[in-house]
Order: C-alpha cells, then sequence, then structure tokens
C-alpha cells in the first residue's frame, strides 16, 4: 500500500525557468526609463552636429560668394527657377536682380552644397524647398561693377531676437545675406515673411520659437576683400 505521503505530491518549482509577469514589468518599466533618459541626449547631439555642419557650409558660402565678387565684379543674383529639370536651375537670374519674391542661392553658380544639413533634394517643380538656403543681395552690388564709391541700395538690415538693428543704415550695411531655415525647414522670426522693398532679417540663438542660421557679409567687409584682390 501507497504511504499518505507518496499521495500527495508538491508540484515542481519553476523559481529558476524563467521571469515572472510582474519581474518582467518591473524590467520593461527600467528600459522605459533608460530609453527616455538616453534618447534626448542623443537627439541634441544630432542637432547639435548638423548645426555645426551648416555653421561650416555657411562659411564655405560667404568664401564663395567674395570668390564671386572678385572674378566678375560683383555679387550674384539669386535663383529664381523652381524646376529641377531646368537647365537653369540652381543658377544666378541674369541681373538686374528680380527681388519681389524670395530668392534661393544659387549654388550651382557658386558651385556650393545646395541645401543646410536638413536639406531635401527637390523632384518637381512643386517639391518643398526645405533646407534650400535663402539668399538676398544688395542690388547696389549685384546689378553693376562694384567699386571703390559703390555704395548700397536694398538697405538690408538684420535685427536680434529683441527687435535690436546689428547693421546700420550706414557703413555696417549688408551686402548679402544668407540664412538656414533650421531644423523645422521654415523661416522663424523676421525671417517668416519676404519683404521686396524694406527687407529686415533676424538672427541670434536658438530658441523654441526660432531655429534658423543666418549668416551675412558686410559692406565693408566685401569692399576690403575685393581690394585684397586688386579689384578695386
Amino acid at each position: 500500500m501507497r504511504s499518505l505521503t507518496s499521495a500527495f505530491v508538491r508540484p515542481p518549482s519553476y523559481a529558476g525557468a524563467g521571469f515572472t509577469l510582474v519581474e518582467m514589468a518591473v524590467v520593461l518599466v527600467i528600459l522605459a526609463l533608460l530609453s527616455t533618459t538616453l534618447i534626448a541626449p542623443i537627439s541634441g547631439q544630432i542637432e547639435a552636429r548638423a548645426r555645426q555642419e551648416t555653421t561650416s557650409r555657411l562659411n564655405d558660402i560667404e568664401q564663395a560668394l567674395i570668390g564671386f565678387a572678385i572674378i566678375h565684379g560683383r555679387l550674384p543674383c539669386p535663383s529664381t527657377e523652381a524646376d529641377p529639370a531646368s537647365p537653369a536651375y540652381g543658377l544666378e537670374q541674369s541681373p538686374p536682380c528680380n527681388h519681389s519674391s524670395p530668392g534661393y542661392l544659387p549654388w550651382r553658380t557658386l558651385g556650393t552644397e545646395p541645401t543646410d544639413a536638413w536639406g531635401i533634394p527637390r523632384e518637381s517643380a512643386g517639391s518643398s524647398w526645405r533646407g534650400h538656403w535663402r539668399y538676398r543681395a544688395d542690388a547696389g552690388l549685384t546689378d553693376s561693377t562694384i567699386t571703390a564709391i559703390s555704395t548700397t541700395q536694398s538697405n538690408l538690415q538684420i535685427h536680434d531676437h529683441a527687435g535690436t538693428p546689428i547693421t546700420t543704415t550706414s557703413a555696417s550695411r549688408a551686402a548679402a545675406i544668407v540664412f538656414s531655415t533650421g531644423p523645422n525647414g521654415v523661416g522663424d522670426g523676421l525671417n517668416a515673411s519676404h519683404s521686396a522693398g524694406t527687407p529686415v532679417f533676424e538672427t541670434g540663438e536658438a530658441t523654441s520659437s526660432f531655429d534658423d542660421q543666418l549668416h551675412w557679409i558686410g559692406h565693408p567687409l566685401l569692399v576690403a576683400r575685393l581690394a585684397q584682390a586688386g579689384r578695386l
């Protein structure tokens, strides 16, 4: 006859067989917390690298614009051709420049990158201009040969976030302005709208509502570089 103890067999223990549902839940919570704390620094590093790359491209553009002025005696007009299939796409307009609508950097004329670090190649005339450089140059320095007594005509002005002018209506006027629309792909602040007659642009540190990166060439600097090159 079987003993009484043999009639009651303990179920096997699964303590070492794996995680319980509670333990799995705890692990998932920990992983979620870790991913949240890691994603923010990584995304910040990616944006910082993109901003550095955009700054580097803007510096290259400045050198290309000055080089163009040394060769041709003037600054290039903006590019306004919207169709990537057109032979004129990425090339400057023929002077006199048309500033009635937003202009883009004539990157093919200058031999520079067409976009900032967030740029998207355009495939048709209706494609977004996301990441393509906005460009404005002074009409007095694009439509005729620059001389030692050339003056600015368009009165390109640059303000900081508080609205304080950085340029003036005298010696420090901007000869040309190029800006990136940043990660959000649209102009922010004063850069959001286009003015043919009273162009005012904004620059400053990135904020929650402003991520553009603007670079400008002052009229005195341009004249000095042309003089150093023997063009004046």
